[in-house]
């Protein structure tokens, strides 16, 4: 039984892996690992064992391969910055697809001996290899250090060309490269040497308790000649040469990607400022004039009835499949509100509140209609489950190109219904990595640049379609403040054409207030360019601080809290299923089902309805409005926290509170 661990380590996340666990050879399938015979534990004829076993993860040896690449795998990326946690770090786990397995040979007699080195054990024989590289079991690492030019390819290469991978698998003619040291007899004798110099380590190589490691060059994908790296070779004190001054490490120039071009009409004017704050396709709050009460409703359709500056909404409200509610026009964005700005209220229904862990369709609709559940609202219920059913789903759409890696077929997207958001290529989101992830507020976000949805090969013995993970890979900002001096005249503030133009007039309206009121502007610093991330480190859309959280920008301006008070709530938070991707629906209206008719059509683009025509008008004129100043009727906080409001205007009860 493998002892527990008690020393605390920094976790490293894998987020991309090629390792496949089955491969075809001459068209059979065939597992990538130890055949079963090599697996066979039984003795030979002579008494003596000689097999392979699976390494578990929390076995020593396991838990050694992950620390020394954790460690280097920090060292190489964090560099002198997180020089402190090198030998605290752990890969957390090994990339998917990749599985050790030890390789041991005892003795006749049964004797064993103790082996001193990452493998460990008391066998005559007990090394250890990686199986998982997509090229077959024959293709394995034999140590961390050998797996490491590849773990580190698999971290830093968006574009997943193996061109691009040095290690001696992918690139097996620079072996002469890789070899740091070359092998001595023995040992020269020790020479005690009062005044000589320190030797100077070889630039690239790190000494310390872990391995030493010499990364080669990259080669280029288009065939150009490869630069050697500097040989590793052992330091040798030179007395009469003067010692060289140290050098600086250069700190790489991170730089910004550009934004994709959109390819529609929708596209285009969710790129813009102000035009309109939520999409086709979204579950949202609005308010039901008729009903005086809060909803839950799927947009459907949206124009500008009087031009820029005005927004118009259809939007099919969720209900049970008893009775569907007719559709809704709503024309002042006072009254719509994105779905992960309000938490979802308490069931109406007292079996349901018990029975949170139902869905949609496992609710038998007649008889909750019918009263055999007890009171309750069953429309209210029925919004709320039809709407954490669609928060755990994702549907991809708009293909843009289907690419081909090695096992991997790979699908390139425009956008995605993420949970009940529609998110295109150049939209920012909010992210769950980095400093802020946890205060979710949105001070650290990414651009997404590409979308991938990832075709795994299949499985021995699996049913039903192949399965798929999503990624995205863009640039990461962090929202960061500079101090003025003078409020009269401030900086300029870093220019960056690739920040979308959403966040850069946002940016000018905060800076408004922070800079008379705090001396300090805010800006947008690029942290990490084309950076990969899997969806479900996804919280959501970012939402323009000037659009929607103007009262709460004032609040924290107020406890000097730099304007970094909104809080939203991220997907998967009322659904339960967390940091997971949901299950992918073909379109976005199967993903509400039996909630909304089967007959419902989304309508893309900006075109006025022909039975409604220019007779739409808002309720106030948006374009008359300065940013910032809302209906004074409507305070943000209020619907933010409706503890004191009378919630029989809201249609929830009076349990319905907004977090």
């Amino acid at each position: 039984m493998a002892s527990p661990m008690t020393t605390e380590f920094w976790p490293i996340f894998p987020h991309k892996s090629d390792g496949v666990e089955e491969v075809k050879a001459k068209g059979k399938p065939l597992r990538n690992a130890p055949t079963a015979q090599q697996l066979d534990q039984t003795p030979n004829a002579q008494g003596i064992c000689d097999y392979y076993r699976l390494v578990g993860v929390d076995e020593p040896k396991h838990l050694d391969w992950r620390k020394k690449l954790g460690g280097m795998l920090l060292r190489e990326i964090g560099g002198k910055a997180y020089e402190s946690r090198w030998c605290q770090s752990l890969l957390l786990e090994l990339p998917e697809g990749y599985r050790l397995y030890e390789h041991i040979k005892s003795k006749a007699d049964g004797s064993t001996k103790t082996v001193k080195n990452h493998s460990g054990g008391g066998h005559d024989r007990q090394d250890a290899y990686l199986y998982g590289y997509p090229q077959g079991p024959k293709k394995r690492f034999r140590s961390p250090v050998e797996f490491f030019p590849h773990l580190l390819w698999l971290a830093t290469d968006v574009t997943s060309d193996y061109e691009n991978c040095t290690c001696r698998l992918c690139s097996p003619y620079q072996l002469d490269l890789e070899k740091p040291v070359a092998k001595q007899e023995a040992d020269p004798p020790k020479i005690k040497q009062e005044n000589a110099p320190t030797p100077t380590p070889t630039p690239g190589a790190v000494v310390g308790r872990n391995p030493i490691v010499q990364i080669p060059a990259r080669r280029p994908s288009g065939g150009t000649p490869v630069t050697q790296s500097p040989a590793l070779k052992p330091a040798t004190p030179k007395p009469t040469a003067p010692v060289a001054a140290p050098v600086p490490p250069q700190v790489p120039v991170v730089v910004s990607s550009p934004l994709p071009q959109p390819r529609s009409m929708d596209q285009q004017v969710d790129c813009m400022y102000n035009r309109f704050v939520c999409r086709t396709g979204e579950v949202v709050w609005f308010f039901r004039e008729k009903l005086q009460a809060w909803g839950l409703g799927l947009i459907i359709r949206r124009w500008q009835p009087h031009g820029a500056g005005t927004r118009a909404y259809v939007i099919q409200p969720l209900c049970h499949p008893q009775a569907h509610p007719s559709t809704e026009i709503v024309s002042d964005e006072t009254k719509l509100k994105p779905w992960l700005a309000w938490s979802v209220p308490a069931f109406t229904n007292a079996y349901l509140a018990q029975h949170s862990t139902l869905t949609y369709d496992q609710i038998d609709w007649p008889a909750m209609c019918g009263g055999n559940y007890g009171e309750g609202n069953a429309e209210v219920d029925a919004s709320i489950l039809a709407a954490k059913g669609g928060d755990s789903t994702y549907t991809p759409f708009e293909r843009l190109k289907t690419t081909n890696n090695m096992a991997y077929e790979e699908r390139h997207w425009n956008g995605i219904y993420f949970g009940n958001e529609k998110i295109w290529t150049g939209d920012p989101v909010r992210i769950r990595i980095g400093p802020q992830a946890t205060a979710n507020n949105g001070s650290d976000v990414m651009v997404i640049t590409n979308i991938v949805e990832r075709t795994h090969p299949a499985q021995p013995q699996q049913v039903g379609p192949p399965t798929t993970s999503v990624y995205v890979v863009g640039d990461i900002y962090s929202y960061s403040t500079l101090t003025v001096t003078d409020p009269s005249r401030p900086p300029a503030p870093p220019q960056d054409s690739n920040i979308p133009i959403r966040m850069r007039e946002d940016l000018a309206w905060r800076n408004k207030t922070l800079i008379p009121k705090t001396r300090t502007m805010g800006c947008w610093k690029l942290i990490r360019g084309q950076t990969r991330l899997d969806l479900p480190d996804i919280n959501g859309r970012w939402y323009e601080t000037s659009l929607i959280f103007q009262d709460f920008f004032q609040i924290s301006i107020d406890k000097k809290e730099g304007g970094l008070g909104v809080w939203m709530n991220a997907r998967g938070d009322a659904s339960g299923i967390g940091k997971a991707i949901g299950l992918r629906k073909a379109t976005r209206i199967e993903a509400f089902g039996r909630a909304i008719e089967k007959n419902t059509q989304l309508t893309e683009g900006l075109e006025v309805p022909a039975d409604i025509g220019q007779n739409t008008s808002p309720a106030n004129d948006l374009q008359a409005l300065e940013i910032g100043t809302g209906d004074p009727s409507f305070a943000l906080d209020e619907f933010m926290n409706l503890d004191g409001m009378d919630g029989g205007n809201l249609g929830f009860g009076d349990d319905f509170n907004f977090s």
